[in-house]
Parts: C-alpha cells; sequence; structure tokens
C-alpha cells in the first residue's frame, strides 16, 4: 500500500507545477494532495468497526474546472473483510464573496465521477470476493468562515451497478454526505478533520460504510 500511495503521489507532482490557478481573492483551491488516515467506521450489514488510510488528489484544469482521484483501504475490526473504493472524477466550481474578511467567502461544486468498489473475503470463509464499477454524483460548498478555515459540507449518490465476483449480491446504489474541516497551517500546508457516511444498499445486503471519522494532511499547490 505504501508503494502505492507514493506512486500516485509522485505521478500528481509535476502536473500540480503547472495547474491554472484560481486568481478570485479567497476562493479555495483545487489542487492539492492529501493522505488520510480513517480512525473509525462502521461497516453496514457486518456490524463491525474498521480503520484504513486514504490518498486523494486534485487537479485545477481551468479557473472553474478541476479533476479528483480518491482511494481507501479500510480493514474490519476481527474479521476478514477489507474493503477498496476509489473514484476518478471531473467538476466544476465557483467561488462567492459574499463581502465578508478578506479570504471569506462561499466555493460551490459539482462533480461527476467513476467509482470502483472491492469487498474482499464477503463470506468470511476466504472464497467471497466482490467488486462493481459504477458512477457517482456529488455536490458540495466550501465555506471559507476564515482565511486559514474552511468548512466543507457535501452530499452525493453513487450506483455501484452489480457488486459481483465470488459472490452476487446484486445492484447497489445510495446516499452519501458528510462534512471536513481544513485547517490552513501555511499557504502550502493543511490539517483536515472529516465525518463522512453512506446509505449504500442491494436487495440482499447494506453494504455502506457508517459514521466514519477520518483525519489528514493535505498539501496545496
Amino acid at each position: 500500500m505504501n508503494k502505492t500511495v507514493l506512486a500516485v503521489s509522485a505521478a500528481l507532482l509535476p502536473f500540480a507545477a503547472t495547474a491554472a490557478p484560481n486568481d478570485q481573492p479567497g476562493a479555495p483551491g483545487y489542487t492539492y494532495i492529501q493522505g488520510d488516515y480513517i480512525i473509525d467506521g462502521e461497516t453496514g450489514g457486518v456490524d463491525a468497526d474498521y480503520d484504513g488510510y486514504g490518498l486523494e488528489g486534485s487537479l485545477t484544469i481551468t479557473r472553474h474546472v478541476f479533476i479528483n482521484a480518491r482511494y481507501d483501504w479500510v480493514d474490519t475490526d476481527n474479521r476478514s473483510l477489507d474493503g477498496n473504493r476509489g473514484s476518478v472524477g471531473i467538476g466544476v466550481n465557483d467561488f462567492y464573496d459574499y463581502g465578508g474578511a478578506d479570504g471569506t467567502g462561499v466555493g460551490y461544486y459539482g462533480q461527476v465521477s467513476y467509482e470502483r468498489l472491492l469487498l474482499e473475503d464477503v463470506t468470511g470463509n476466504g472464497a467471497g470476493d466482490a467488486n462493481a464499477n459504477g458512477y457517482g454524483a456529488d455536490a458540495g460548498l466550501r465555506w471559507r468562515v476564515h482565511p486559514r478555515l474552511e468548512i466543507n459540507p457535501h452530499v452525493g449518490w453513487v450506483d455501484y451497478g452489480d457488486v459481483d465476483d465470488d459472490i452476487d449480491l446484486g445492484d447497489a446504489d445510495g446516499m452519501r454526505y458528510g462534512v471536513r474541516a481544513i485547517g490552513q497551517i501555511s499557504d502550502n500546508f493543511a490539517v483536515t478533520a472529516a465525518y463522512e457516511s453512506s446509505d449504500v444498499e442491494t436487495s440482499r445486503r447494506d453494504i455502506g460504510f457508517d459514521d466514519e471519522f477520518r483525519v489528514g494532511a493535505r498539501l496545496n499547490f
């Protein structure tokens, strides 16, 4: 896993150096690399806690267009069930300066994404993996309440399609939502804390990731 994180980060760095800046005063940036530690969550359907790691990267294409990629590795406590979640998306954004203090305002965005889900050893006997490929759509706010503090509520919908491999779980879709706080330590470095949850189900099983808490560090470009 560590080799994958380093490889993805290294691949993004040259593109970040040439990204188009957003020159609106106070507007949040969309070019960054972030690593997360998933402190705790609960796997839907099996009532077990999990933890894990995440990696996210975003790149500004034009002032109002960005691309985003994210990958999470989660490990369920006291069970063999593990999960990998990935997405690659493209989005649009804008920023509204409502006349507050310098460096404050509300950014807003929407994006569509390709989604990948892998559940390892769903049956608990080593013989039941399930994976799916689908699509998602998300929208959110990036509220700069202070030049050094941002609040990011977001909500979305994901449709993984048929979750099938060794075991057929059926079609999976549902809502996902959360909120993230971003504390800007310097112009290039920030720390984050987030709560996320999802209500993703199939006709046979709840496969959502619920009440997830994560902390992270972000490098802005």
